[in-house]
């Protein structure tokens, strides 16, 4: 299918133009909270549609939402075509999308009452991604949010490196996966389905684990716009989202190791992608820090009697290592492989570091 890319607005443009991507399926007593979450980042500098695809519930979820926001432009809802899921939901979307930013949100989750910083803080310095951090909550409550006013500028390879074993130099905070903390460009967006469909493609586990159970790919968002951004990132450097946890949740049927092992995937894309992209520093040490993953994850399973994927999980972690050491990555890999062997307080930087600034009311 071809696609038209939208073109990221400049820094002197009007009111910048945002999607959220809200999939649900039988969440009618949450699925409102969200939309509402949404909409109050719908500012004079920010301009907000909340595109929601329903998934065919039985509950009454689509008539609700029809009703309910019936005279209200900025939510379109929209029934789920094709496939059923998640996944599929989140593809028949990303197509769907007019506006040159987006992200997903989840039918159970809440925003920051803060979060339009996000979008007016990547429009004044005319970026093209832009992050924070997220806190847990029961889907009963709200957290109570404080507006982030430490902003954290980060180069690309500092940010990857933080996702692979370094976070602790970035912030206190534990690094996001849920794409409800970012906001990216679209035509990424769309590259980004392009990508994951190829990478798991006739390939039993990365199939299972991140198009039918939904693990990794959030986190794939994370580092295929990273990977793309040329300058500094911005990471508020605070809560931006909730997380919400409970008994309904798609990750509740997850064993101890299951969603890890999606993440992990994501990152084996990460080093493929850098390594083609010949920035072969970053990815040795991130192919250092995923064969290191990848071990402790075959001694889980094993530990907790999960046979299952362990050859599967086996043969990635060898065709990494062979891929990696026979490609100009291979010192970095060795070098980046000692270090991470090391305390996290005795690990040199590489010369890698990070700005701290106020955010500009």
């Amino acid at each position: 299918m071809s696609v038209t890319a939208i073109p990221p607005q400049a820094a002197t443009a009007g009111p910048l133009a945002l999607t959220f991507i809200l999939p649900t399926r039988n969440r009618r007593q949450w699925v409102g909270r969200a939309i509402e979450s949404c909409l109050q980042a719908h500012q004079s500098a920010v301009s907000v549609e909340v595109l929601v695809i329903e998934g065919n519930s039985t509950d009454g979820s689509f008539e609700w939402v029809a009703q309910r926001y019936a005279g209200d432009s900025r939510v379109r809802l929209l029934r789920q075509q094709g496939p059923k899921g998640f996944m599929p939901a989140c593809f028949f979307a990303v197509p769907q999308v007019r506006t040159p930013f987006a992200t997903f949100m989840y039918d159970d989750d809440v925003l920051s009452n803060h979060w339009a910083d996000l979008p007016r803080e990547l429009q004044r310095r005319g970026a093209s991604f832009i992050m924070g951090f997220n806190t847990e909550g029961d889907i009963a409550g709200s957290s109570c949010f404080e507006r982030v006013t430490r902003l954290r500028l980060v180069s690309p390879s500092f940010l990857l490196r933080a996702f692979c074993g370094c976070g602790h130099e970035l912030s206190r905070h534990g690094l996001p996966f849920s794409p409800i903390c970012c906001l990216t460009r679209t035509d990424w967006l769309r590259e980004w389905m392009r990508e994951l469909e190829q990478f798991t493609r006739a390939r039993p586990m990365r199939e299972h684990f991140m198009m039918h159970r939904n693990a990794g790919p959030d986190l794939m968002i994370y580092f295929y716009s990273i990977v793309n951004h040329s300058e500094e990132i911005v990471v508020f450097d605070g809560p931006v989202a909730q997380f919400s946890a409970h008994s309904e949740s798609f990750t509740s049927g997850f064993t101890k190791t299951d969603l890890t092992i999606g993440y992990w995937l994501a990152h084996i894309w990460l080093c493929d992608r850098l390594r083609a992209l010949g920035r072969h520093a970053d990815a040795g040490w991130c192919a250092a820090y995923s064969v290191k993953q990848g071990v402790r994850l075959v001694l889980r399973r094993l530990r907790g009697g999960q046979p299952l994927w362990l050859a599967s999980l086996l043969k990635e972690i060898a065709a990494l290592t062979r891929r990696t050491i026979s490609a100009p990555s291979a010192f970095g890999f060795a070098k980046s492989f000692l270090v991470l062997l090391l305390p996290r307080r005795c690990r040199p930087r590489f010369g890698l570091s990070a700005r701290t600034e106020q955010l500009v009311s």
